[in-house]
This record gives C-alpha cells, sequence and structure tokens, in this order.
C-alpha cells in the first residue's frame, strides 16, 4: 500500500510539474519559446546521438573480440626469437649478475613450455 501511495504522489508530482513547464512556455514570447523549443530539441538529438554511437561501438569491439587471429604461435616464436637476437648485445651475461636476474636466453625446469 505504501508503494502505491508513492507511486501515486510521484505521478501526481509529474503532472504538476508538466502542467507548470507548460505554463512557463506559453508565457515566453514567440521567438524565444521557439528557440527554447529548438534548445531542448537539440539536447534531446544529441543524446539519441551519442546512444546510437555507444551501441555501434559495442557491437564493433563485440565483433573484435569474436575474430581470431590468423597468426599462428610459429609465427609468434620466429618474433621472440628475432627479438632475443636484437636485445642480445645489453642483455646481462656473465657471473656479475644479482640474484634476482633472469638471463632471457636460458630457461629453467619450471619455465620450459610443455610439448
Amino acid at each position: 500500500m505504501v508503494v502505491g501511495e508513492s507511486i501515486f504522489r510521484v505521478t501526481l508530482g509529474c503532472f504538476a510539474l508538466q502542467e507548470s513547464a507548460a505554463a512557463l512556455i506559453e508565457q515566453l514570447d514567440p521567438p524565444r519559446r521557439a528557440a527554447v523549443l529548438m534548445a531542448i530539441l537539440g539536447l534531446v538529438l544529441t543524446g539519441l546521438a551519442l546512444i546510437v554511437c555507444i551501441m555501434i561501438g559495442g557491437r564493433w569491439v563485440r565483433r573484435l573480440a569474436r575474430y581470431r587471429s590468423s597468426r599462428s604461435t610459429r609465427a609468434s616464436h620466429h618474433e621472440n626469437q628475432r627479438l632475443r637476437k636484437t636485445l642480445q648485445p645489453i642483455l646481462p651475461t656473465g657471473s656479475s649478475l644479482p640474484a634476482e636476474t633472469a638471463i632471457a636466453h636460458q630457461s629453467g625446469d619450471d619455465t620450459r613450455p610443455d610439448r
């Protein structure tokens, strides 16, 4: 019963607000009334355009997420080998390494990939 009463009060408040807004618009002179109505129409159309752009963007992102890349793991392996060869001059080597430094071209038992 409380919910029904609160909905009824909100509905009455909306009707009262609508009547007062209609009265305010009618009190304006015609050029100003047209400007106010065009401004409201512009805001509504801008909001609709933003909603449409967001929906189209979401659809585009969903399509991108479904797309599977044609790159194979072999291609990424070659890229990794090329990067290791390129970085070889700046990678630390030798016995002067701190304990937490890992050498890129060596792999331990826990980092070796399963085959």
